[in-house]
């Protein structure tokens, strides 16, 4: 009986044992679960924060887009033309300003111009208008009325000018046609339904002198002193619940670096020229002889596999990871890739010539076709920093003598270059089908790359902080507030870049 009793009060004890064991560990785990779940919570917290300062950066860069003050006013030269053989005289001239003028002596001549300046085919058109500067002849009697207008496809639109001309000095005349439908560059540049811009003398007896026909574009650009690249669009930190966004920054891939631009203002891996790759790495540190060997090898990776990242750089034959840190807040695949290049050929990603930086500006430069004296290009790019930040850069070309931030402009007034060097870097700087400047210089056809005024992708930092846990998000937002893009011509998948880590 005892030994009974004695048995039962071991298994009593034994029972007792594990189920203190058993309400320990389920108290263990619903404690840790319970942890568990709170860091989850937070992390959520963490997250939602990051992404609430990546969406405001969005609508900064959208609105900048649909709403911004920042604009430029581009006369676009035409470089195919066509007119009656007889009632036209050197039809060659109506492409330049200040050229030799072509004549329409006949009522039914009509002046053709087609296949205009493609620099600012990224851009958001705001207003496009068709023009002609034009004289009165001498020969003859009767002023002549001039009539300007455009076709697509032949027809004409309408929207079209009838204008006397009294004056035997040029004078611009243009009208806005805005308003006659959806303006997009897609539609100027069509291969198919062709657009082009007429000049016809309609009545009077004397001739009408051409000096030029062209196009008048405003568009919206992208600066270095706009909100988003200066951060003034909102003040940091924004405390929302218990956490913040502590700080958002836009046109900043990574904060160590220090580089500020957006995607335009740097160099695209997919299409730019072995030379500017080249002349980009040694501005980064990079020895010459490795340089040139590194720009060969990230042409040929990209001839069989088109670059999808910039971290793909790694990939390259010879790129060490020291390599690869020097250059990747410098390169993109992201920039926006010009269909519409004329010389030579084919498409490439322009440069932000306002927002780049220094090293990138100075790559445009450097490459020893130009023939430019050994400080040059430092210089160069020091001087567009400089006249960017007081006014940015516009347009490369204008006529209008009262416009001060054409690129063309400024070139011909650095008095430290040569008209030689000066015409060289400006054909350098001109991706259109007519050379940049008059009289027969050419040769240079954008041996590095022309520049841009605007950009269309954006890299966007935001860190959010709760509790002093930090959690940054990274990623890449189009000036549409999209999240993907296609990386190289032919590209039929959109895709997206994003980062996230803990700090």
């Amino acid at each position: 009986m005892n030994n009974e009793r004695g048995f039962i009060l071991l298994l009593t004890f034994i029972f007792m044992i594990v189920l203190t064991a058993l309400v320990g560990s389920l108290l263990f785990i619903v404690t840790y679960e319970t942890r568990d779940m709170g860091a989850q919570i937070e992390d959520y917290k963490l997250l939602n924060l990051a992404e609430a300062g990546i969406q405001r950066a969005m609508r900064e860069i959208r609105d900048d887009y649909t709403s911004t003050t920042q604009q430029g006013i581009a006369y676009l030269r035409g470089a195919d033309y066509s007119a009656s053989s007889l009632g036209v005289d050197n039809p060659d001239g109506m492409r330049y300003f200040d050229a030799n003028n072509g004549k329409i002596d006949d009522i039914s001549d009509i002046a053709v111009m087609r296949t205009f300046d493609s620099n600012y085919t990224n851009t958001r058109l705001i207003d496009i208008s068709i023009a002609a500067r034009v004289s009165r002849g001498t020969t003859g009697t009767g002023n002549p009325t001039m009539l300007l207008s455009y076709t697509i496809n032949g027809v004409t639109g309408a929207t079209t000018l009838s204008q006397l001309i009294s004056s035997t000095s040029e004078v611009n005349y243009s009208v806005s046609v805005t308003g006659d439908r959806t303006w997009t560059w897609s539609t100027i540049f069509d291969p198919i339904n062709i657009f082009d811009v007429r000049v016809q003398r309609i009545a009077g007896g004397r001739p009408i002198k051409i000096d030029a026909i062209y196009l008048v574009a405003t568009y919206g650009i992208d600066t270095a002193t706009e909100p988003w690249y200066t951060g003034s669009y909102a003040s940091f930190p924004i405390s929302l619940g218990s956490g913040a966004i502590q700080s958002v920054s836009i046109g900043v891939t990574n904060e160590q670096s220090g580089v500020h631009a957006d995607e335009q203002g740097k160099v695209h891996l997919n299409t730019a020229s072995q030379t500017l790759l080249r002349y980009l790495m040694e501005e980064r540190g990079i020895a010459s002889a490795t340089a040139n060997t590194l720009a060969t090898a990230i042409v040929n990776y990209r001839s069989t596999n088109k670059f999808d990242s910039t971290e793909e750089l790694q990939q390259v034959a010879g790129m060490t990871t020291t390599e690869y840190n020097l250059i990747k807040d410098y390169v993109t695949v992201y920039s926006f890739i010009n269909t519409n290049v004329y010389r030579p050929s084919g498409a490439r990603a322009p440069i932000n010539i306002n927002t780049a930086p220094r090293e990138v500006l100075e790559a445009v430069f450097d490459d020893p076709a130009l023939a430019l004296a050994a400080t040059d290009a430092a210089r160069l790019a020091t001087d567009i920093i400089a006249a960017r930040a007081a006014a940015p850069f516009t347009c490369f070309y204008t006529a209008d003598a009262a416009v001060t931030t054409d690129f063309y402009g400024f070139v011909n007034s650095r008095g430290y270059l040569t008209a030689a060097r000066r015409n060289r870097i400006l054909d350098n700087a001109d991706a259109s089908s007519l050379i940049s400047v008059g009289g027969g210089f050419a040769g240079f056809n954008c041996v590095t790359t022309e520049f841009a005024y605007a950009g269309t992708a954006f890299c966007v930092n935001s860190l959010a902080n709760l509790h002093n846990r930090g959690f940054r998000v990274r990623a890449m937002i189009g000036n549409d507030g999209s999240h993907t893009f296609t990386n190289y011509i032919g590209d039929t998948t959109r895709v997206g870049w994003r980062k996230e880590n803990f700090e």
